[in-house]
């Protein structure tokens, strides 16, 4: 924790009723920027840069200690055309400050769906959902600072 008193790096081992779960991320060092899902049937990768990609690998696995597989099947995810960042005020483009923000559309989109619908939440991903992921990142926070 930096004079900012945020987290330069946090690694967790999460535990889902039986079920396990790991993550690590970094303001300190350089990273992957990837996620890779380890299931009981297979693997879904998600390449870099993990948080708007334009591509998902998935393997299946099957048999004792996943000796057998499949060949991956590779998901291509175009990114929405004529999307841009925003003109400064002295009329200049500073472009995106993350790879593939323009991607990020794709959410917004889903919020303007859903105000349209005069929806609270969207169906894709529930207040409750939600609600759980900022619980285990409370108590991830909790832990690192004690």
């Amino acid at each position: 924790v930096e004079a900012t008193h945020l987290d330069e790096h946090v690694s967790a081992l999460l535990d889902f009723g039986g079920k396990m779960g790991t993550f690590e991320c970094s303001l300190a060092h350089c990273s992957e920027r990837s996620a890779a899902v380890y299931c009981t049937g297979g693997v879904i990768e998600v390449p870099f840069p993990f948080w708007c990609p334009t591509k998902l690998r998935v393997t299946k696995m099957s048999g004792q200690g996943s000796q057998t597989w499949e060949e991956p099947v590779v998901t291509e995810i175009a990114l929405p055309d004529g999307i841009g960042p925003l003109a400064q005020a002295d009329g200049t483009m500073p472009g995106f400050h993350f790879v593939n923000s323009e991607g990020l559309a794709y959410e917004a989109g889903e919020v303007n769906r859903c105000v349209r619908e005069g929806l609270t939440e969207t169906p894709a991903f529930s207040s409750a959902a939600c609600l759980d992921v900022m619980r285990i990142i409370t108590e991830i926070d909790t832990i690192s600072k004690a």
